[in-house]
């Protein structure tokens, strides 16, 4: 069985195994960290070896081809404001959504757990926007993928590229309704972490009582140069910082929380398995400054015929120019390599479940004040979105 031929620590926690055996006899279950892996009841097993089969890990990946690369901007500007970089996703899911199929993506649920779900309509589509910074609970989607594509429907699925192997590989044969949609991942933080974060912001800011809404990547103090802001909305109250100082975010970027495999990711290349990859295009504003307004600039790698059709289908939506893809990933490193693991990674996670956030926060110094030159810096960009909001 499959969790004989691989390390633990490989497991990316796809579910294609659970989803693939006819026993259903793996199942996915939390570790210390919080994170799904697969438990096997021995006692059920047949010993079929489809769960060997379908693990992306434990198997070759078949790549595309060297991908094309290009600077895009969704033309409604709604859609882009609504998301992390230039809006990209929301045509393709448009696109999908017009031939009445199926998008499944990360969204949040009632509790601001993290979980992949099926959509159907335009209305639904901005659940799905924005970034989650925690790993996705994927349930029994692959399954339920699987009938709509047997019933000639289309589906786009979008995930970490990890995600996207796994059912690619759950799937065993290629479908031409079914898109896929990765992204540049940094790696994948502890839900158990952000369960801890959601509780911290929610007694520190609200007595206890959870937001109505959160955004981790607004654009209110702008999207260049990294300068994005924090938003838990709790109706009338707002706690909103700039990125660098929040101190979840602190703890992603600084590798304290990922999952063990991001620290050796199997899917680190600018070749994928997926029709396309979808990142922010860090660095835009040196080398295509035109396709700079602050707005949001998505970097997209198109990697398959398939992905190449549907570019030009909704190119009349897109502000789009071809880049060099070494050029285009230069200050997008977690394209092509692997987080870092920190050193105090399981000293932080365990302080965050015996003490919670306040005491890893103080530990950590995941608080620090904001420098003069930070300020000014944060002032002027401010200014820049004023003034090119009125244009």
């Amino acid at each position: 069985m499959i969790l004989d031929k691989i390390e633990i620590s490989k497991c990316n926690g796809c579910t294609a195994c659970s989803s693939i055996c006819p026993k259903h006899c793996i199942e996915m279950k939390a570790n210390e960290d919080g994170f799904l892996y697969p438990i096997v009841n021995k006692d059920n097993c047949i010993s079929c070896n489809l769960c060997d089969k379908v693990c992306p890990v434990n198997n070759e990946i078949k790549l595309n081809d060297v991908p094309n690369a290009y600077a895009a901007i969704n033309k409604k500007e709604e859609e882009r404001l609504q998301s992390s970089s230039g809006g990209v996703f929301s045509l393709i899911a448009n696109y999908i959504l017009d031939k009445n199929g199926y998008v499944v993506g990360a969204a949040y649920n009632d509790k601001f757990e993290v979980e992949h779900i099926i959509i159907d309509s335009k209305e639904e589509l901005h659940k799905l926007r924005g970034a989650k910074y925690s790993q996705s609970r994927l349930g029994d989607v692959f399954g339920k993928i699987k009938e709509f594509l047997d019933t000639d429907h289309y589906v786009l699925f979008s995930g970490t590229p990890c995600q996207v192997g796994g059912l690619k590989y759950y799937l065993r044969k290629d479908y031409e309704k079914l898109v896929l949609i990765d992204t540049v991942c940094h790696g994948v933080p502890s839900p158990l972490v952000w369960k801890k974060y959601v509780e911290y912001r929610s007694k520190t800011d609200n007595k206890g009582e959870i937001p109505i809404s959160i955004n981790l990547r607004s654009k209110s103090s702008g999207w260049s140069r990294y300068n994005y802001s924090i938003e838990f909305f709790y109706g009338k109250k707002l706690y909103s910082k700039v990125n660098g100082q929040d101190p979840y975010m602190k703890a992603f970027v600084g590798n304290y929380c990922l999952r063990e495999s991001c620290y050796d990711c199997s899917f680190k290349s600018t070749q994928r398995i997926s029709d396309f990859t979808l990142g922010d295009y860090w660095g835009i504003w040196n080398q295509n400054p035109e396709m700079d307004d602050n707005k949001g600039t998505s970097l997209l790698l198109v990697h398959s015929i398939k992905g190449n059709k549907i570019l030009e289908a909704i190119s009349t939506q897109l502000n789009y120019v071809q880049v060099d893809l070494d050029e285009s990933i230069k200050e997008n490193p977690s394209m092509i390599k692997s987080s870092t693991i920190n050193k105090d990674r399981s000293l932080f996670i365990g302080i965050i479940i015996r003490e919670g956030f306040k005491q890893a926060i103080k530990k950590f110094q995941l608080i620090t004040k904001m420098s003069k030159k930070y300020k000014m810096n944060s002032f002027f960009t401010n200014c820049k979105n004023k003034l090119l909001s009125k244009k």
